[in-house]
């Protein structure tokens, strides 16, 4: 397949099948979407490590993290905001087969995550664009919104939490929510790491 986004693009094109093992067989995408899906086999840990039945994607984007948890948990809430981003995760859930176990939500993460009776949450909101990587510090505020506030409201409505930042996300942050939490570091392809936090007590 061509890449119909540019020769500054052409790197996350190539890591296209890395994102989406499916990806030629059908998978809508946009730039941010391109840039900013992690691999499918860290979604597939993701949603093994957190073992439940029941999740919400608080910003499911094009669908990357939701195929993930739609594989290993009985279903999933995907949440999104923007309408064409919430269309292209239909579209992808379809080319997995999976589109029977989601129930998309078009609509603002605070309004209706708390709507949602789950056994967890997944969270990876904006990291700000490729630009994210040149802070030598990335905090809460660096999220769009505010990862404060989308875990403090996390935190009131989940037992599980999730929260996916990037590898120079400053951890010292999440002491003022006096939670317990273990972090699992992900590498790949051109020393790229994804982090992933874990907010509860795993059961061997």
């Amino acid at each position: 397949m061509q890449n119909p986004f540019g020769e500054k693009y052409q790197k996350y094109w190539d890591r296209r099948l890395t994102k989406f093992s499916k990806f030629d067989e059908g998978i809508q995408t946009d730039i941010e979407g391109l840039y900013s899906v992690g691999p499918e086999d860290i979604a597939d840990k993701n949603a093994i490590k957190t073992g439940a039945k029941i999740v919400v994607d608080g910003f499911c984007g094009i669908g990357g993290n939701t195929i993930g948890f739609a594989k290993h948990a009985d279903h999933v809430y995907a949440i999104e905001i923007d309408h064409n981003r919430i269309e292209m995760a239909k579209n992808n859930l379809k080319v997995y087969g999976l589109e029977d176990k989601v129930t998309f939500i078009e609509g603002d993460y605070f309004k209706e995550a708390p709507l949602i009776q789950a056994d967890a949450v997944f969270i990876a909101p904006p990291w700000g664009g490729p630009d994210y990587s040149q802070k030598e510090r990335f905090t809460l505020e660096d999220f769009s919104p505010s990862g404060k506030d989308i875990l403090d409201l996390a935190f009131k409505h989940f037992s599980k939490v999730v929260l996916q930042i990037p590898k120079n996300f400053d951890l010292s942050e999440l002491d003022q929510f006096g939670k317990e939490y273990t972090v699992e570091n992900e590498m790949y392809e051109d020393n790229i790491m994804f982090k992933t936090v874990y907010f509860f007590t795993l059961e061997i």
